[in-house]
């Protein structure tokens, strides 16, 4: 198990292969929790992937700086990577389920190549604000995303900003990871449905 103190609870802990949601409200909240997340894994000597657009990167790489972090060095040992949300979930604009985890598996092994053995990794999919997606396709790839990271010595974390996401996407999201952040607050979420029947996460 790995201790979860960075959310401020020090009880919570989370196992390798989790996928977790997290509900927020504002930017400032998302990043005060979602930062913490990173740096704890970076001086774990973690690999830590944040997933964005251009805004919500910049924000990311200010609040990294403020607490001291070595940006430059970061990135440049391929410790710290910072991708595109479009580039992860898109290809010539087209959502392709298949190719985004393949790209998750690949930053996995590479950053395993580089000394990395695990992984943390942030996704923040505002990109569908736009309705590039039908829920229930999102739905399918979000299960998909949960049965795959069980596989890998990693964590994934997609941050929701329920101001900018429909209300059926959100309820995809409910029902697709077992453990949910709802705001600094984090949660078994009762709402997890899994295709197989219902599934309990047993946090220790």
């Amino acid at each position: 198990m790995v201790d979860g103190t960075y959310f401020g609870y020090s009880s919570f802990r989370f196992s390798w292969g989790d996928h977790i949601c997290a509900i927020f409200d504002q930017p400032d909240q998302q990043m005060e929790v979602m930062a913490g997340f990173m740096v704890q894994g970076l001086r774990a000597s973690q690999r830590c992937v944040w997933v964005a657009d251009e805004h919500s990167a910049a924000q990311f790489r200010e609040r990294l700086g403020a607490v001291g972090g070595d940006l430059r060095t970061l990135e440049a040992s391929s410790q710290l990577v910072i991708v595109s949300e479009v580039d992860f979930y898109l290809r010539s604009n087209l959502f392709e389920p298949d190719r985004t985890m393949d790209l998750l598996r690949t930053l996995m092994t590479d950053g395993q190549r580089n000394g990395y053995p695990t992984m943390r990794l942030a996704t923040d999919v505002s990109w569908l604000r736009d309705g590039r997606i039908d829920p229930d396709l999102w739905e399918e790839f979000e299960y998909k995303q949960t049965e795959e990271m069980a596989e890998l010595p990693a964590v994934l974390v997609c941050q929701y900003d329920r101001r900018q996401v429909s209300g059926s996407i959100l309820v995809a999201a409910f029902r697709t990871h077992r453990i949910v952040i709802l705001g600094e607050e984090i949660h078994e979420n009762p709402f997890y449905a899994s295709p197989a029947g219902p599934a309990a996460h047993q946090v220790m």
